[in-house]
């Protein structure tokens, strides 16, 4: 691929610009300032707001609980619901997480992957907050709605232990709102699986929920369970499912968001870990509410959570089932369920997400036979050089031509340097003559970039790299591989030393130092590696050790693999050839 001056020249000033834009001179002095109040913080607004409207839900709930309504409707009158006591914990374990379920609310407390560890070596545990209102179930009734996540249920067992011997546990919440009326959640869990099953029974409510529908809730969010928090929340998103995947997500503000018509499943997803809600029945809509929490901080947790909105029938019993998943985000395991919670998995936009379940797959083979994630990237890499050869050297042999043809390229720019347009048809009846392709050499390259892109985005975005250790400082190849901390901060860079990306960078620049030959060029020798080495400091460890191994390989095929291309003596006389077959297929013509 040429570059001529003007290109290389726009080529670094952006480079140029980028790195200015990110020093504290420009912030400081070309940003607008940013606001400073001496009112309430965002968040402990919202978090007032927020406790009033539950005060006052509350409020209306004990109302409607000890005062019978003006209405013809007896049913109003129910029992008392203990809304003020904390309930009891219910633990329930299998081979893969250990859960605490609780008797208020009749929902999911804590959630523990046994098989993940956080940064400080604890279980990765996925429920954030105070786990509160997660599977709960909203009643609209009258005026109000009463959320039954603040109310306790009686439960059928205090602890349950899913074994292999016994794959199969069930755990029954019941709500009595009494004169007979019934709310129960039945929990179906399994021996080896992150998901379990979730039975809601309605017994003699239809006289107390008023409309069509009922709402199943999240609210508590999910937890960061990453180093690297401002990466985890980058990657933390809501989804809807509507014959295709709809995303929620939130800056540095509260938003809401409705979703209307059917719904085939919800969830709110982490960096590397979901949770997901699939009806066996579609939903009729779903409210995401996110905000961010901790705002003090330089970068604050994003919380989501949503309510999905359930038909209702209205009949005498009625019984829906849910499907609910808490656990990683591996390809093979979410593709199982077969709704589609793969989508939550971001492998690129959709031409390339073929190339990046390729690339996924591959992985997992090898690493079938080969527990170490880094070599698995070593042979990976050997591999796709392998598969590439024939790209890779169509591109070298193209470029070694143009770099034999650059006399009489050089010629050409100095006999019509002063008319351009001239110059571009003489230059091109050059190539047609000498039967030589410019586009050669770009033409592979581009040809590989799906491949490539796709290995960035599962390098970036798959959870089978995480806490996977390679070899010496390199403890997590979905990290960068950092050994120092500088006290201060580079533009672009960041104030991390790492190892891969100097060695990419370093790779990159001999690679290219052999391979660009035109003069015009040199400055794209210095400056690419600089610039991709400043910008993949912060880039996952196991993204640079490819990336380093790419080049390595590079250096070798052009070094010591002999590529066949013909002196500029042999164009010339195969173009004399070319011109005299011409001469005698129009004489011929013409004899005839």
């Amino acid at each position: 691929m040429n570059f001529d001056k003007k290109t290389i020249i726009a080529i670094a000033l952006i480079g140029l610009v980028l790195l200015f834009i990110q020093t504290d001179f420009y912030k400081n002095n070309f940003l607008p300032p940013q606001p400073v109040t001496e009112e309430t913080p965002a968040l402990e607004q919202g978090a007032v707001e927020e406790r009033g409207k539950i005060i006052s839900q509350a409020n209306s709930e004990k109302q409607l609980i000890q005062t019978p309504q003006s209405s013809q409707k007896t049913e109003t009158v129910i029992s008392p619901l203990e809304e003020g006591l904390p309930g009891e914990n219910i633990v329930v374990e299998n081979n893969l997480y250990k859960a605490t379920f609780s008797t208020k609310g009749g929902g999911i407390r804590l959630w523990e992957l046994e098989q993940y560890e956080n940064q400080f070596q604890e279980r990765v545990q996925l429920i954030g907050e105070d786990g509160f209102g997660n599977l709960g179930i909203k009643l609209p009734h009258g005026a109000d709605t009463l959320d039954t996540s603040k109310h306790i249920f009686s439960s059928t067992k205090s602890e349950i232990k899913v074994t292999q011997k016994k794959s199969q546990e069930s755990l029954e919440f019941t709500l009595d709102l009494g004169e007979g009326r019934l709310l129960k959640k039945i929990y179906t869990f399994f021996y080896d699986s992150y998901a379990i099953e979730l039975q809601v029974e309605f017994i003699n409510l239809n006289n107390f929920i008023e409309g069509f529908s009922y709402y199943l809730t999240w609210q508590s969010g999910m937890q960061s369970n990453e180093p690297n928090l401002k990466v985890d929340m980058e990657s933390s998103f809501g989804y809807a499912f509507q014959g295709e995947k709809e995303e929620f997500s939130i800056s540095d503000e509260a938003e809401v968001e409705f979703f209307d018509n059917s719904i085939d499943w919800v969830g709110i997803r982490t960096k590397y870990f979901a949770t997901a809600v699939v009806p066996k029945k579609q939903g009729q809509s779903v409210r995401f509410y996110g905000e961010p929490v901790n705002v003090e901080q330089e970068v604050p947790l994003k919380k989501y959570a949503f309510d999905l909105q359930m038909p209702y029938d209205q009949s005498g019993r009625k019984v829906d089932n849910f499907t609910v998943f808490l656990g990683p985000l591996d390809f093979d395991t979410v593709e199982s369920f077969g709704v589609g919670l793969e989508e939550m998995i971001d492998l690129g936009w959709a031409p390339f997400r073929p190339f990046g379940k390729f690339v996924l797959w591959s992985f997992k083979l090898l690493h079938g036979f080969i527990p170490n994630y880094g070599i698995v990237i070593i042979l990976f890499s050997i591999l796709i050089k392998v598969l590439l050869f024939p790209l890779t050297k169509k591109s070298y042999q193209s470029m070694k031509q143009m770099q034999i043809m650059q006399p009489v390229i050089q010629e050409m720019n100095e006999k019509y340097k002063d008319e351009p347009q001239k110059k571009q048809a003489e230059m091109m009846k050059i190539y047609k003559d000498y039967g030589i392709n410019p586009l050669g050499g770009c033409i592979p390259m581009i040809l590989q970039m799906p491949l490539l892109i796709a290995l960035f985005n599962v390098f970036r975005s798959t959870i089978e790299l995480r806490g996977a250790y390679f070899v010496g400082w390199i403890t997590d190849l979905s990290l960068p591989d950092t050994v120092a901390s500088l006290p201060f901060t580079i533009p672009m860079y960041g104030d991390k030393v790492n190892i891969l990306p100097l060695v990419m960078g370093v790779t990159m620049f001999i690679q290219q130092k052999i391979t660009m030959k035109d003069p015009k060029q040199k400055a794209m020798v210095y400056f690419m590696p600089a610039f991709l080495t400043l910008m993949f400091n912060s880039f996952p460890s196991g993204l640079n050790l490819y990336y380093a191994l790419f080049n390595v390989l590079s250096i070798v095929q052009e070094k010591f693999i002999p590529y066949k291309v013909k002196s500029l003596e042999e164009l010339k006389a195969a173009k004399s050839q070319k011109k005299k077959k011409r001469r005698q297929k129009f004489d011929y013509k013409n004899r005839n």
